[in-house]
């Protein structure tokens, strides 16, 4: 094998010994663009690989936020975010971690967008991707009926009951067990401040939170300043 990979090369430096540079670099495309082709790709693979794991790492998730129904404006909600990540994460943990939003429409006239919206929404409350769930007052009930919320009181941290019980929606669960599971975010400082809509909104807590503590501090700052 050895001699006849010696005897290939051997030929081909014949060949290419009488031609240009231009003819050498013609001749070498025409009989070897494919594995040139495949080693570009491999090398921009292996690139992409070592910058996102090694040189510019993606940030994990401290908190994910969902807004359902499209009522998030993206600059708005990029500023909420940034405000929650100064005032709740350390210089450390921003290096590292960082707080994000994601918006589902289910208006948006065209049918299958909208599914494939839903279809997202679903698929990242299976994989337990999302923390907190801003929606209208009135898509609360269809919330707690399909099991995506769960009762906010067991995330308020201690001493931000007081301050918001006059703000907690009831609602009733596929078994028709009653209980707190909103805060209604009409007049919120923080969200106006952020350029979000309020009136009519709430927010509540995904069942299947993986960041309860972050939650608590999250709702803690929100309803506190």
């Amino acid at each position: 094998m050895s001699e006849k990979i010696k005897n290939f090369f051997a030929s081909e430096r014949a060949k290419l010994k009488g031609m240009s540079f231009k003819e050498k670099a013609a001749y070498v495309w025409e009989y070897y663009k494919i594995p040139i082709i495949a080693v570009i790709v491999v090398a921009i693979i292996i690139g992409s690989i070592i910058n996102s794991v090694w040189i510019n790492p993606e940030k994990k998730m401290y908190l994910q936020f969902a807004f359902f129904g499209g009522y998030a404006d993206d600059s708005a909600a990029a500023s909420m975010c940034g405000q929650l990540e100064a005032a709740l994460m350390t210089p450390d943990e921003q290096e590292k971690l960082q707080i994000s939003s994601a918006s589902f429409m289910t208006d948006s006239g065209d049918p299958q967008m909208d599914m494939a919206y839903q279809e997202k929404f679903a698929s990242m409350i299976s994989v337990r991707e999302l923390d907190l769930l801003v929606v209208d007052d009135a898509d609360l009930d269809s919330m707690v009926s399909q099991g995506i919320l769960a009762p906010v009181k067991d995330y308020l941290p201690d001493g931000l009951l007081p301050k918001v019980s006059g703000s907690l929606i009831e609602s009733a669960d596929e078994n028709g067990a009653k209980d707190d599971y909103a805060i209604k975010l009409d007049g919120n400082t923080f969200f106006g401040n952020s350029g979000l809509l309020t009136d009519g909104m709430c927010i509540g807590v995904v069942v299947n939170t993986q960041n309860p503590d972050r939650v608590k501090g999250a709702l803690d700052y929100i309803f506190k300043i």
